[in-house]
């Protein structure tokens, strides 16, 4: 079966949504998305819930600009809010949220062949210049860091990382790894996005 890269079939341009507040239009997957669900504004992590969705930038500007007297503006009719403001939405709801999509994200890579796991696999790919990202665990040593990260920076490659070993061993039921690999494809721009996002909204709560 033809890898994503041999595939000759273009790829479907990803779906544009506009923020609700800075009117910006943005990729969908990297947009936030709440609708209005039984009386009550929901976030909805996976986008799925039923009902017109209004979206808002990952940017703590923006979703105070929408706790603020945005979504009141757009829901026409009483909704109870998920949370008073901006800042407790992101401490108690988005964060815990965007960790939990993450995890979410790199099963779905490793069931559909699009993450690798473990440093063969991982540097195979690189040296025939299928892969797009390592993905490095936060306790991995000084010099396995620095190896992934020079081998990145050579090749133009992303090189991110948000878990430990233990946390991956946990989430792929193998033993633990050092790296994963991802190969280009929307999930691994999902990854990348929500890695940004939670490291950034991450910083704010420190």
């Amino acid at each position: 079966m033809p890898t994503e890269t041999q595939n000759s079939t273009p790829e479907k341009k990803a779906p544009q949504r506009r923020c609700i507040c800075c009117r910006s239009n943005g990729k969908k997957h990297a947009l936030l998305r709440f609708v209005v669900f039984q009386n009550t504004l929901c976030f909805d992590l996976r986008g799925k819930l039923p009902g017109r969705g209004f979206y808002v930038c990952a940017q703590g500007h923006c979703l105070e600009k929408a706790f603020a007297g945005g979504f009141k503006r757009l829901v026409k009719h009483e909704a109870t809010e998920i949370a008073p403001n901006a800042e407790t939405f992101i401490r108690d709801m988005l964060i815990p949220g965007l960790r939990k999509r993450y995890g979410e994200c790199l099963l779905a890579g490793y069931q559909s062949h699009q993450l690798l796991l473990g440093a063969d696999s991982v540097e195979k790919a690189a040296q025939e210049d299928r892969l797009a990202c390592y993905v490095i665990a936060t306790d991995a040593s000084e010099s396995s860091r620095q190896k992934y990260q020079l081998n990145a920076e050579r090749k133009g490659l992303e090189c991110c990382g948000l878990c430990d070993r233990a946390f991956y061993g946990k989430l792929f039921g193998k033993s633990d790894k050092v790296v994963l690999g991802w190969l280009p494809g929307q999930l691994y721009e999902e990854f990348i996005t929500l890695e940004d996002s939670i490291r950034k909204f991450e910083e704010t709560q420190r």
